[in-house]
């Protein structure tokens, strides 16, 4: 009987991971980062890109938690509400593009609720961090690649902004950091935050979830597309090595069963693009 519960128990939160909730979740937040995204202040722009964490933290705890499912299914319905409800409303009334800038607590106070309420509902569910790739893995055998890969990562990246002009006309892509080498430092910490949400959402997230019903293969190929489509507004270089990249840190990522090193590699490449890019262009108004 134990073992028929257990494994009825299994069924279920793979149903449910495999049939529309993670799918309809996944598409929820690319919805709300394509359609709906304002035109942010670059500190409102790194909260609003929380809503690749915000909501997986909620959904991770209602099918993988151990506590508080049902708590955990209503938070999420709420996040959801929270986080698009705004941004939707300022849509449909056709508010400036300035609207969040312009009263921002009406965008970061729904946003602030949604992430307190889907954190705190994970913490208390008892979710295993390493069941959704966002634990540290098998961090020996990913750690001592990884700084393989960084130590080619920073000349590899030095050389490609001195011989692609695209590059070096393109980043700094921060306005301030373009002028000024202290603005580019603070930049690089508000887009940390940012790579955080989005490699944890693919490479951790939604690599997980549609790996455990539809296959490894199918995971990589369709979270490396989404990856793809987040560079289609960066060079042309840049774009194109893109879905090739996603498609080896998502191989990596299930491997060692972590979104991290998908984030420790990223964040130093695009610092030294565009360290490179500004020591090389000089500060440009």
């Amino acid at each position: 009987m134990i073992r028929l519960r257990a494994f009825l128990a299994e069924f279920e939160a793979r149903e449910l991971l495999g049939g529309l909730s993670a799918s309809t979740l996944i598409a929820i937040c690319c919805f709300i980062d394509w359609r709906l995204f304002p035109k942010l202040g670059r500190l409102l722009a790194a909260a609003y890109d929380s809503v690749y964490m915000v909501l997986p933290l909620a959904f991770m705890a209602a099918v993988g938690g151990v506590r508080l499912r049902r708590v955990a299914w209503v938070v999420l319905v709420i996040a959801i509400v929270l986080v698009a409800g705004p941004l939707a409303y300022a849509k449909m009334h056709d508010f400036p593009k300035t609207w969040a800038t312009d009263d921002p607590h009406a965008f970061l106070s729904p946003l602030g609720i949604a992430a307190t309420l889907s954190l705190g509902t994970f913490v208390l569910s008892g979710t295993r961090l390493d069941d959704w790739g966002a634990g540290p893995g098998d961090w020996r055998w990913w750690g001592p690649k990884l700084g393989i890969a960084i130590g080619i990562i920073v000349p590899a990246s030095f050389l490609a902004v001195a011989f692609v002009p695209g590059l070096r006309e393109f980043y700094p892509s921060d306005k301030l950091a373009r002028a000024d080498l202290g603005e580019l430092f603070f930049a690089q910490g508000l887009k940390g935050a940012c790579l955080l949400g989005e490699e944890f959402f693919w490479h951790g997230f939604a690599l997980v979830a549609i790996s455990r019903t539809h296959g490894k293969r199918t995971a990589v190929l369709l979270t490396s597309f989404g990856y793809y489509l987040l560079h289609k507004s960066k060079p042309e270089l840049e774009m194109l090595s893109s879905f090739p990249g996603a498609l080896l840190l998502g191989v990596a990522c299930l491997r060692c069963r972590s979104f991290w090193p998908a984030f420790l590699g990223h964040w130093p490449m695009n610092f030294c693009v565009e360290l490179a890019a500004f020591l090389i262009s000089g500060p440009r108004p």
